[in-house]
């Protein structure tokens, strides 16, 4: 069996706040939530949210993975992470058929956003 990716985790300080960012974000509510993990679950994948306080370890958030989210309008997207005052650490650019964007979460991870030319 080949290697497949069925989740991927960020690192959080803050598992409430986060988890309004996100469900803000998927537009969709949190699958399971607690102070350890959360998850929201999608059709090839699970996208967690991990406090390593809880187990005592030494995870930094912040720049620790950058997931990759393809979205419908890139404008509207780049729209709501701005209203939640989130810093936009690459601002909206075209690349090939791509248009895309990175912001900082509320807990300091970097996430990028794009949409696909048809």
């Amino acid at each position: 069996m080949k290697p497949q990716i069925k989740a991927i985790y960020v690192a959080v300080q803050d598992m409430d706040r986060a988890v309004k960012f996100y469900e803000d974000i998927f537009d969709v509510k949190v699958f399971s939530k607690d102070e350890r993990m959360s998850s929201f679950e999608f059709d090839n994948i699970t996208f967690l949210l991990f406090n390593p306080k809880i187990d005592n370890e030494m995870i930094s958030s912040g720049n620790n993975v950058v997931p990759d989210i393809l979205v419908e309008d890139i404008n509207k997207m780049l729209e709501l992470i701005r209203s939640k005052n989130c810093e936009i650490v690459l601002p909206l650019k075209k690349i090939g058929k791509y248009h895309l964007f990175q912001a900082k979460d509320t807990e300091g991870n970097i996430i990028e956003f794009y949409q696909i030319e048809e």
